[in-house]
């Protein structure tokens, strides 16, 4: 019988170990700000070294599921960061092809007005409770234009994140520091703090327009006034970025 080619790698034992301990953080029996078992006991129960366990712990504090503190006191506790890893492993694809801003913005275009949609069909109180929690955060944080640029990202995160399509919230977590960063970059292109985004008039007031559509379950009237507003916004965060590409705005 002819080979089909190629090699089979076989997984090393502390990658094995590193998928087990992160299945249970996935399915909640290490819940977030859990600490991990005692060292003795994690190599007793899967009969590996010190230097295996220790390799599938550094598996895991690489992936932001866990996170590693040293001393007397210290131990592996469970933070469930995937989201830092999807974020890393996205910007450095993007920087691979040499992606510019306006690529990114153009892929925000296309999938948050129809996220939008979903969110006022499917989650409209919880969305629009949680939307507008973070336009308090913004209307306090206006001054400070690094605090504003993380919580306007963190907007349209928590909306792909409430339209209930686990996909979309991951490309929002994946996009959301690059995206961040040109809203700071944005402001200071402005030589004004306080101008990240026009205030009393423009992107507050759309924003709070689309809590009301989704609150009322509006899901062709969300859609619709975010594609408006993505457009509008595009063009003022682009101004003078738009060829930027992705590596010169995270290294």
């Amino acid at each position: 019988m002819d080979s089909l080619g190629g090699s089979v790698r076989i997984p090393k034992t502390s990658e094995v170990l590193a998928r087990r301990i992160r299945r249970w953080i996935i399915n909640g029996e290490l819940p977030k700000d859990s600490r991990l078992p005692q060292e003795a006991k994690l190599m007793e129960q899967f009969d590996v070294s010190r230097p295996t366990l220790r390799e599938a712990i550094r598996i895991l504090e690489w992936e932001g599921m866990i996170e590693v503190s040293r001393g007397a006191r210290g131990g592996a506790r469970v933070t469930s960061g995937w989201g830092d890893l999807v974020s890393r492993a996205m910007g450095i694809a993007l920087q691979t092809r040499h992606a510019t801003l306006a690529h990114i913005h153009e892929v925000r275009s296309l999938i948050e007005p129809p996220a939008a949609r979903l969110a006022a069909e499917r989650n409209s109180e919880a969305a629009a409770d949680a939307l507008g929690e973070l336009m308090q955060e913004q209307w306090w944080a206006w001054s400070d234009a690094h605090a504003i640029a993380e919580i306007i990202s963190a907007f349209h995160q928590t909306l792909l994140q409430q339209c209930g399509n686990p996909t979309l919230e991951v490309f929002g977590v994946a996009l959301q520091g690059i995206v961040a960063k040109n809203i700071e970059m944005s402001g200071r292109a402005d030589n004004r703090a306080s101008h990240v985004l026009p205030k009393p008039k423009t992107a507050y007031r759309s924003q709070e327009r689309l809590v009301s559509l989704i609150r009322a379950g509006d899901s062709e009237g969300a859609e619709n006034h975010w594609r408006k507003h993505m457009a509008a916004t595009q063009t003022y965060l682009l101004g003078g970025f738009s060829a930027t590409e992705v590596i010169d705005v995270l290294d």
